[in-house]
């Protein structure tokens, strides 16, 4: 994978995990990919670095010693990384490799999620999928957009619960990936047209920037000097 980056800085991962060996794997996995990685034993370490510092996603386990849950401080660090900065991406690593316990994860409010023990492969493709929602405009923006869209699916899954109705984990897990694809797919084309927007601005800004040249040859109160004074007004006013 190229070196990570966003807007031009490395892109910074969390590690939150309490089994020493677990959180080692994690860190040098991720540091494979050139991230710029941090790492804490508990739910209390790693909000006082959330506190501090700014980071693209945290890696956390479910199952460890929380603040405001006790065994399952995961949730915690979820809540505080949402709160502080909503433009972090969170991913749950859970014990279980079920479709429910990854829905589970999900409700609660991680991107996306791991399964242990956890392969080097998946933690490429999770980077990769973060990372292409962390260079966007507005990254709050659209992992909340992503969250939302994801929620109401979810909501779709949990209306399925009727004995009669009960869908199979392999129906469950296909439909989630096809919802995963979707989304992805919606903001990969808002993320296109976010280029467009950005060079069309870049033309703007030229534009402006050579009438401003041509301006100080104008003559004063000629027609050339009015035509390209409403050339600046209009680009400044797109831009």
């Amino acid at each position: 994978m190229v070196t990570p980056a966003v807007n031009g800085l490395a892109f910074r991962v969390l590690v939150v995990d309490d089994e020493p060996t677990s959180r080692e794997v994690l860190r040098l996995g991720l540091e494979r990919q050139n991230c710029d990685t941090m790492t804490a034993h508990d739910a209390a370490s790693a909000i006082a670095l959330l506190s501090e510092q700014q980071f693209h996603a945290v890696v956390t386990d479910k199952n460890m010693p929380g603040t405001e849950h006790p065994t399952e401080g995961g949730l915690d660090v979820i809540k505080y990384a949402k709160e502080s900065n909503p433009a972090c991406a969170v991913v749950m690593v859970t014990d279980f490799s079920t479709v429910d316990s990854a829905i589970e994860a999900m409700r609660l409010g991680a991107f996306d999620y791991l399964a242990k023990p956890v392969r080097a492969e998946e933690i490429k493709a999770k980077l990769a999928r973060i990372l292409s929602y962390q260079q966007t405009l507005n990254p709050a923006n659209t992992i909340a957009s992503h969250n939302s869209l994801r929620a109401k699916f979810l909501n779709i899954l949990e209306e399925q619960k009727g004995e009669e109705q009960c869908l199979s984990p392999a129906t469950k897990a296909a439909l989630l990936q096809v919802a995963q694809d979707s989304i992805d797919s919606f903001i990969h084309e808002r993320r296109a047209w976010e280029n467009i927007i950005l060079e069309q601005r870049e033309a703007l800004s030229q534009i402006a920037g050579w009438a401003e040249q041509m301006q100080e040859m104008a003559p004063k109160g000629s027609t050339e000097e009015d035509f390209l004074n409403k050339i600046i007004s209009e680009s400044s006013r797109r831009l």
